[in-house]
């Protein structure tokens, strides 16, 4: 198996692990539970006063789950690897869990450290979007309002001045209203990217947790 088919497995069982529960005993008769419901995040827009519905963005997403696969740990990798091969011969998630912990010589505390190593990485990553993109919403959002100033300052002086360049103060204002609108909506824009980043990054980590909660309760090797 390549790496790549490998880490392809390992965050496969990432995204089923989710809605799977953990069997107290070694059967179950009733229905496993539904993936957990990951609230989506909502963008305010001004122009129509309504609230908008947004869900991950698709290369946010693409991107934190390949930042997941470049920080996988090489135990927790070989684990998913050997419990995600174990499903076809045991059916019994707790027993699969103990073999696939004793056949790849691991824990079930180095695979929560390796997880908490995962959610440390998408903490990273949100710290380092967030910074990136305060620093260019700042300069959009500064570039903007010098030039509605710039504008509202000539619009200003041109009015004292005589009936002539009346003309000319009906142009700046005109300018002055594209400069707002521009500003409106490259703010809309902006926060369009930032919420369909947060969801993206609130469903990675919410399904980390998950897993995490799932394998705390498994017994200890």
């Amino acid at each position: 198996m390549t790496d790549n088919a490998k880490k392809t497995s390992v965050f496969g069982f990432l995204k089923n692990i989710v809605a799977e529960d953990v069997p107290d005993r070694p059967t179950r008769n009733t229905p496993l539970p539904a993936a957990p419901h990951v609230v989506e995040r909502h963008a305010f827009d001004p122009s129509v006063g309504l609230v908008k519905s947004m869900g991950p963005d698709p290369q946010a997403l693409s991107k934190l789950e390949a930042r997941l696969q470049s920080a996988c740990p090489a135990p927790y990798a070989a684990f998913m690897e050997q419990y995600e091969s174990l499903k076809e011969d045991i059916a019994d998630e707790r027993t699969r869990f103990k073999v696939a912990l004793k056949t790849t010589h691991t824990t079930a505390d180095v695979v929560i450290e390796a997880l908490d190593h995962l959610l440390d990485t998408m903490s990273k990553a949100k710290d380092e979007f967030t910074h990136s993109f305060d620093e260019n919403k700042n300069k959009k959002m500064t570039s903007a309002q010098e030039a509605i100033t710039a504008g509202e300052q000539l619009i200003a002086s041109s009015e004292e001045q005589i009936k002539a360049i009346q003309e000319k103060i009906v142009s700046l204002k005109q300018k002055r209203e594209t400069d707002i609108q521009n500003m409106q909506d490259e703010g809309r824009r902006l926060d369009a990217i930032l919420g369909g980043f947060s969801a993206a990054h609130t469903q990675v980590v919410h399904r980390l947790e998950d897993q995490k909660n799932r394998i705390s309760s498994m017994p200890k090797v």
